[in-house]
């Protein structure tokens, strides 16, 4: 009998154990086809997502259409104003116009928002795809053309429509929520926006063409400076700061391409005119070393006599400006005939020079 008993009991735990383990390979299988499922749907979304924003990169008709259909707000249109009992077409036909520069503005801005979502998704899902990264590239090189057309509007509900959306990261973009795409996790590409696109144009753009500056560098200068100016509401802060400083870093390469002291010349001047700029010192220091290296080419030439801190003020008798030789950019300063023997520095440079 003890035998029987445990023969049975053997029996009984084999028969569990066998069921057990047909239970847990069929939860394995229903948790292999969930997880399938889920990675088919991501893949659609992310076909979809992909597809909706490439067209809207390429049109800013279609931008513009995208962003309504995904619940975006459009710019109210202009009221009707006549001086007569009814609207004539003249004044129809005018407000109709300006309706359809807000729109324009407004399309522009969506048009660039398409594209940063389409190579974010890309690079955020994808990065190591053949071929991105130069698309990437071609793609910010292309996005000044439409960048710097885009216009400030001085009617509060057009100009915060538009901010917004130039505000706007991928992760919280309208588009990206209304298409259900959300891999953005943590990656930095979620928080690139319209606003941004001159520094991603620097890091990708000009930063490997300053590695070995050439004429392109310069061409690329022109361009970047011209990206951050548009982009700098405060113009004191960019006559100032922010565009001397940008020039500066400019003629340094410019001085790299072809050293010579007319290039050392175009420092000292950018120098003189900013007396009070808070990286001064740095930028005296950098004009040291050039003139020291040009001393090194050219034993026994002459350099440009550096500044020092306390520079005079400008000399309004001084008038500094630039002009195009290809894709060079010159400065050049002026000196009028002036009463008496008063300190002379150059004036304030004028605004960068865009393409």
């Amino acid at each position: 009998m003890g035998w029987v008993v445990a023969g049975l009991a053997a029996f009984l735990f084999s028969s569990g154990a066998v069921r057990a383990q047909d239970t847990v390979d069929a939860l394995e299988k229903d948790l292999l086809q969930i997880k399938q499922d889920h990675q088919e749907a991501s893949a659609q979304v992310t076909a979809n997502f992909m597809t909706q924003v490439t067209a809207g990169s390429q049109s800013p008709d279609a931008a513009l259409t995208l962003y309504e259909s995904s619940g975006g707000a459009l710019p109210p249109g202009a009221p009707v104003q006549t001086n007569y009992a009814h609207e004539t077409p003249h004044e129809k036909e005018a407000r109709e116009a300006a309706d359809n520069a807000r729109l324009t503005n407004l399309a522009y801005v969506a048009q660039l928002h398409c594209g940063l979502l389409h190579f974010a998704g890309a690079l955020a899902t994808t990065p190591d795809q053949k071929g991105l990264h130069e698309e990437w590239v071609a793609w910010l090189k292309s996005t000044p053309q439409i960048f710097l057309q885009i216009k400030d509007d001085d009617i509060p509900p057009v100009a915060a429509i538009v901010r917004d959306l130039r505000r706007k990261t991928m992760k919280d973009s309208i588009i990206s929520n209304a298409l259900n795409f959300s891999s953005w996790g943590d990656k930095d590409q979620g928080s690139w926006n319209v606003n941004g696109i001159p520094n991603l144009y620097r890091t990708e753009v000009l930063e490997p063409l300053r590695v070995t500056p050439n004429a392109d560098t310069l061409a690329a200068w022109d361009v970047y400076i011209s990206l951050k100016n548009a982009t700098q509401p405060d113009s004191n802060k960019w006559t100032q700061i922010e565009g001397p400083s940008l020039m500066f870093e400019r003629g340094c390469d410019d001085y790299t391409i072809a050293p010579s002291v007319e290039k050392l010349q175009v420092l000292v001047a950018i120098i003189k005119a900013n007396p009070s700029h808070p990286k001064l010192d740095d930028m005296i220091g950098k004009v040291h070393t050039l003139a020291q290296d040009y001393r090194t080419r050219h034993p026994g030439a002459a350099t440009p006599q550096t500044v020092v801190a306390s520079a005079p003020p400008a000399d309004p008798n001084v008038k500094v400006t630039t002009t195009k030789e290809g894709d060079m950019t010159i400065i050049t300063t002026t000196t009028n005939a002036a009463t008496g023997t008063p300190p002379v520095t150059p004036a304030p440079p004028p605004p960068p020079v865009t393409n």
